[in-house]
């Protein structure tokens, strides 16, 4: 697992480095740190994040504007921010952040933390679902699968990188999808984990799709998320 840390004060960023090697080597959990004082050295690195912690207010490059960058590439890596200050708490909704945990850090907070991020990383290694189309067989990855849509009987199944379609009902699908996924629309399905924010006519991905919700799913849909937000996100 590679894990960034980017912070501008040294002393923190030591304290936290050795909390965090601390935490992976009493789990057992192979991993890599790389540590950056500015978000400028963070976007030039070449290594692939799976978990960044990110200091919200540094210099010329802002922990903020660091995060948005990132999610222009990588929608997957685990996101949280270190800060002082309460009240950037709502922005870090925008960049589809995992946690946030107000400075000093303790090991009783960051630990729990990082106990949720790893097994939402180990979900990202769940079985695929299999679907059978007429003769042929498709295999999906419910972690890779941002939303799904059908127009016309086809199915079209949205990850990251592509788009796969077959001939059937979202109804076929729902029954397998994990509890995750939530029926938006008569068209669509979507994975709560790719929302970012939403209003009373779309779901917001962190790629910049937008989703319809319909208005007779609105409140429902309301209320679905902000409880599975409640158990994704420790503050």
């Amino acid at each position: 697992m590679n894990v960034f840390l980017c912070d501008d004060q040294a002393e923190f960023m030591h304290g936290f480095a050795n909390d965090l090697e601390g935490y992976f080597r009493t789990r057992n959990i192979p991993f890599q740190l790389f540590l950056f004082t500015s978000g400028t050295e963070l976007l030039s690195s070449k290594a692939v994040p799976d978990l960044i912690f990110l200091d919200i207010k540094m210099g010329e490059e802002s922990g903020l504007n660091t995060a948005r960058k990132i999610r222009e590439t990588n929608t997957r890596a685990r996101l949280v921010f270190l800060t002082a200050y309460k009240q950037y708490v709502f922005q870090s909704f925008d960049v589809d952040a995992s946690h946030y945990l107000i400075k000093p850090v303790s090991r009783q907070k960051l630990y729990p933390v990082l106990d949720h991020i790893i097994k939402q990383l180990n979900l990202l290694k769940e079985p695929p679902i299999i679907l059978k189309s007429g003769q042929s067989t498709i295999c999906i990855s419910c972690s890779d699968l941002m939303y799904l849509e059908v127009n016309n009987k086809t199915v079209t199944l949205h990850n990251q990188t592509n788009t796969t379609e077959f001939s059937g009902k979202l109804e076929s699908v729902e029954k397998n999808l994990p509890a995750r996924f939530f029926r938006c629309h008569r068209s669509y399905i979507v994975n709560m984990d790719y929302i970012v924010r939403f209003d009373r006519m779309d779901l917001h991905l962190a790629n910049g799709e937008l989703i319809p919700v319909s208005k007779r799913k609105y409140q429902d849909f309301s209320s679905t998320f902000l409880k599975y937000m409640k158990k994704e996100v420790l503050l």
